[in-house]
């Protein structure tokens, strides 16, 4: 396994594991909380993005410049 796929494992790993710790067992179900569950599964998603992004790059990018 190359380690951009094990990076981007890792990350949606963690994901899934808040996602579903957050399911598990809510706190205060306010909008606080809410709010903060819905911006650290989204702040997990804009890493992976990030990282394909990065990654595209530098295939793609042409090496010559």
């Amino acid at each position: 396994m190359s380690f951009e796929a094990l990076l981007l494992n890792r990350l949606k790993v963690a994901q899934a594991e808040f996602a579903t710790s957050a399911l598990k067992q809510p706190i205060n179900r306010d909008a606080f909380e809410y709010g903060y569950r819905v911006g650290t599964i989204n702040g997990f998603e804009s890493a992976i993005n990030i990282l394909l992004s990065i990654l595209d790059e530098e295939q793609n990018s042409d090496k010559n410049l």
